[in-house]
């Protein structure tokens, strides 16, 4: 990492702020000026750091820093400070790790594997993704599922070595642009001889179970037996059934292969699973027995079943079939974050299931996840969809209110219609009644009734008639009769007017903005691989 190019002639403080822990900034060292190089001072934090020193150097007389090969927990935020003014920021680069791991470093043939692709730090710009490598991979069934959880993106592998290379690509992507990737290779165990192992289903659709078993033509007794998890507790012994030969509880589900995969190994597939299917599946020939495969089912119930009314409470039930290691049952939301979780352990145990209640559901929170974790590795997750169903009484009760507004704001529009209908009718009628008692004289201030006696009144005068801008109808026309005086008195409304203006606009100018988008120094960013492998 290449130190500043104007650093000046005053001290220099080199900090680190790890992204693992509580991100606390640490000072590693101090660079001060000896002529016309630069010389290092490490600090006592740095020495106090495990590891950090037969990794980290700094190239000599200059602000150069070199790690090698440097490990998951260097990963952090390096700055070059300027102590004189304080607090100045010459030059900042973030190291970020990548770790690859596995949770089995070779697993047998025909079980499952978990790979982790895991980031120091996960910045929104930047995601994860697992690829299956290879034509070949790519045309296969598709046997793999990916989730993300926290900086984590998980590729669940089953039925690992089936038929096919175990060839996967893990890819870093900023902006929708790799920044980097690489290659993991799966060494599978070919011999099933005395092998044991477990394998965790979810009760879906699209879930199968393959069991693969040795076979060969001189050993003709080669078969599989079940042993069921749910039988009478009152027996002492369960009973096991052949599969290859009894289909009374499987039925149509219950898959053989026809010959031999790798020439020697024979598949037998269930298609879809069932939460009853759990148990020991055991492969034997004769007296020898082969590969025993325990079998642990996961399902997810709801209360009430189906689609469900909004506003309504729900019951997310998550349950397993039996505990043979301890586990952890979590309800995700779809943020990612973890609303409820419980830790199972290998007991008899009747409550081996994790419910989440969910109050006055709402169309916006439809996405669920459980996950199962053995230790920190997620071995099965059910994702749920929250279905709606339309209330029929709400969408009634709002077509009756929409249906009577609209008929009371057609009777409203109907009366005030009528209304300016009828009022110039009446007052017209009255103004014709009115006697014209008194003549008017030259130079007398007149009221007029309508617009026909001011045209009229213009054309005796030969006087221009302003451009009405505005007529006023009649306030109110009242009479008053009185018994010792014949005479009537005549109230009229008023008529205004106001010459037409000219004309003329005012120009709005519009100001124009020039918006300059400031652009800030970017943080130099260096992605490196650290991948290790749990044994």
């Amino acid at each position: 990492m290449k130190g500043p190019d104007s650093p000046g002639n005053g001290p220099i403080d080199l900090e680190w702020r790890p992204h693992s822990g509580q991100q606390t900034t640490k000072q590693l060292a101090t660079f001060h000026r000896e002529d016309q190089r630069w010389a290092v001072q490490w600090s006592d934090e740095y020495n106090q750091i495990p590891g950090i020193s037969q990794s980290m150097r700094v190239d000599w007389g200059t602000l150069n820093l070199r790690i090698r090969k440097p490990t998951f927990e260097l990963a952090g935020l390096f700055t070059w400070t300027q102590t004189e003014p304080a607090g100045k920021t010459l030059r900042q680069w973030e190291l970020f790790g990548i770790k690859v791991e596995a949770d089995s470093p070779r697993p047998v043939i025909g079980s499952d594997i978990i790979l982790s692709c895991t980031i120091s730090r996960h910045p929104d710009t930047v995601s994860l993704h697992w690829k299956p490598r290879g034509l070949f991979q790519a045309n296969r069934r598709n046997n793999t599922d990916q989730i993300h959880l926290n900086n984590t993106v998980y590729l669940m592998v089953q039925h690992v070595g089936a038929g096919s290379p175990n060839l996967y690509t893990w890819e870093v992507q900023e902006n929708g642009s790799i920044v980097l990737t690489g290659d993991t290779n799966v060494e599978v165990d070919q011999d099933l001889h005395n092998k044991t192992y477990t394998v965790y289903r979810s009760v879906t659709g699209h879930s199968e179970l393959v069991l693969i078993c040795e076979a060969s033509p001189q050993l003709s007794e080669t078969k599989w037996t079940w042993r069921s998890r749910f039988q009478n507790k009152e027996k002492s012994t369960l009973r096991s059934e052949l599969i290859h030969v009894n289909r009374s509880y499987f039925g149509n589900r219950l898959e053989t292969t026809e010959g031999n995969v790798n020439d020697k190994n024979l598949h037998v597939r269930i298609v879809p699973m069932q939460f009853e299917d759990a148990g020991v599946y055991t492969c034997s020939t004769g007296s020898n027995k082969y590969v025993t495969i325990e079998l642990i089912t996961v399902t997810v119930t709801t209360e009430p079943s189906g689609a469900v009314t909004e506003g309504r409470n729900i019951a997310l039930t998550c349950s397993v079939s039996h505990v043979t290691e301890p586990i952890r049952l979590v309800w995700i939301n779809d943020e990612g974050k973890v609303v409820e979780e419980k830790n199972l352990m290998q007991t008899k145990q009747e409550d081996n299931f994790l419910q989440l209640i969910i109050a006055k559901v709402d169309g916006v929170r439809r996405n669920w996840t459980c996950v199962l974790f053995h230790q920190s590795t997620p071995k099965v997750f059910i994702p749920y969809y929250l279905q709606f169903k339309k209330n029929y009484t709400i969408i009634f009760t709002i077509v009756v209110i929409i249906g009577s507004l609209a008929v009371l704001l057609i009777i409203i529009l109907a009366v005030v219609f009528c209304q300016r209908k009828r009022k110039p009718t009446a007052l017209g009628n009255q103004s014709q009644k009115a006697p014209r008692s008194k003549r008017k004289t030259e130079g007398e201030s007149h009221l007029y009734g309508n617009p026909d006696e001011i045209q009229q009144m213009a054309e005796i005068n030969e006087t221009p008639v302003p451009e009405m801008s505005r007529v006023a109808e009649y306030m109110s026309v009242s009479r008053k009769t009185k018994q010792e005086d014949a005479e009537e008195d005549i109230h009229y409304g008023s008529i205004s007017f106001q010459p037409k203006a000219s004309g003329g606009s005012s120009d709005n100018q519009a100001s124009d903005t020039n918006l300059v988008a400031s652009k800030e120094d970017e943080a130099s960013v260096i992605y490196a691989q650290i991948t290790n492998t749990k044994t």
